[in-house]
């Protein structure tokens, strides 16, 4: 019944985020009672398909997620680690979406102050600074005291 997988993939998605009902609920934009995510979650209310994208949206799901076969979902353990822990981590998931909206030259500054941060060298082709002139220094000359 896809009232039961609605509200499955609802509860695995709440889980994985490691959020209680009444926080879940608290998430998703206007009125939501976490006792309504409670009966989504145990098959005993089939939620509007507003109420689906609006929750698709503030948790970064595909709409799909609540229709899909298991076989889709599946398919996701087969990713690298380092991405399925990007898909479960909200923070991350944010700074992704944003970068969507960044131009070429500011993508490329975000890269390398991640690459700061993360202690590694620098990519090629994207440095931020000119390197430093080279001056030329004149000795100066010592004055002897009489």
């Amino acid at each position: 019944m896809i009232t039961k997988r609605v509200g499955e993939r609802l509860l695995k998605l709440r889980k994985n985020l490691g959020l209680t009902q009444k926080k879940f609920a608290q998430k998703v934009p206007g009125k939501v009672d976490y006792t309504y995510i409670g009966k989504i979650e145990r098959g005993e209310q089939y939620p509007s398909l507003k109420m689906l994208e609006k929750i698709a949206k503030t948790f970064s799901v595909p709409l799909g997620y609540f229709f899909e076969d298991e076989t889709v979902l599946h398919s996701l353990n087969l990713l690298p680690s380092e991405i399925k822990n990007l898909i479960q981590d909200k923070e991350k998931q944010d700074l992704l979406r944003l970068s969507g909206r960044l131009s070429q030259r500011d993508l490329s500054l975000i890269m390398q102050i991640v690459s700061i941060l993360t202690q590694g060298k620098p990519l090629p082709g994207l440095a931020v600074a000119e390197p430093a002139p080279k001056y030329k220094t004149r000795k100066k000359r010592r004055q002897g005291k009489s």
